[in-house]
């Protein structure tokens, strides 16, 4: 990426990412924009643990694709500076698979978050997410695991 300023370039890629790997659950992409070596620390997990590596985040979305394969991400807002953006954003999608151990209930859920990242050599080094599971788990009529 040579054109733009740092924030431009960093703006587009974190646009490309959400559009591609989160909306167009395009796991290969991960590959062109997730560092090999990223850090993703996300609530998602179920745990405080952050992934290490592509391949562990291929897997993340791997599960999320399966249980909601109508998902789309929605940028609410995007804040960057330099090479780290945060954005508010908006998951939808239709639990059609089992999830966390959930039987797929065919209901639609929304929840909003914040994630932060950061783009180093025109890639995702590190991402940290953060969203309301609670709410998720209970749009889906189940209580939230502990």
């Amino acid at each position: 990426m040579s054109t733009g300023t740092r924030t431009e370039q960093t703006r587009a890629v974190v646009q490309r990412e959400i559009d591609e790997v989160w909306s167009g659950e395009r796991i290969d992409a991960i590959d062109d924009l997730y560092a090999e070596d990223v850090v993703v620390g996300t609530h998602r997990t179920g745990d405080d643990a952050p992934l290490v590596g592509r391949e562990a985040t291929k897997e993340l979305h791997r599960e999320w694709d399966a249980a909601f394969p109508d998902a789309v991400t929605l940028v609410n807002e995007m804040l960057v500076d330099g090479d780290t953006a945060m954005v508010w954003w908006t998951f939808r999608g239709t639990h059609e698979a089992t999830f966390r151990g959930i039987e797929p209930t065919g209901r639609t859920v929304e929840t909003d978050g914040f994630s932060f990242r950061r783009i180093e050599g025109g890639r995702v080094a590190e991402m940290k997410d953060f969203t309301t599971m609670a709410s998720l788990f209970e749009q889906l009529g189940v209580e939230m695991p502990a």
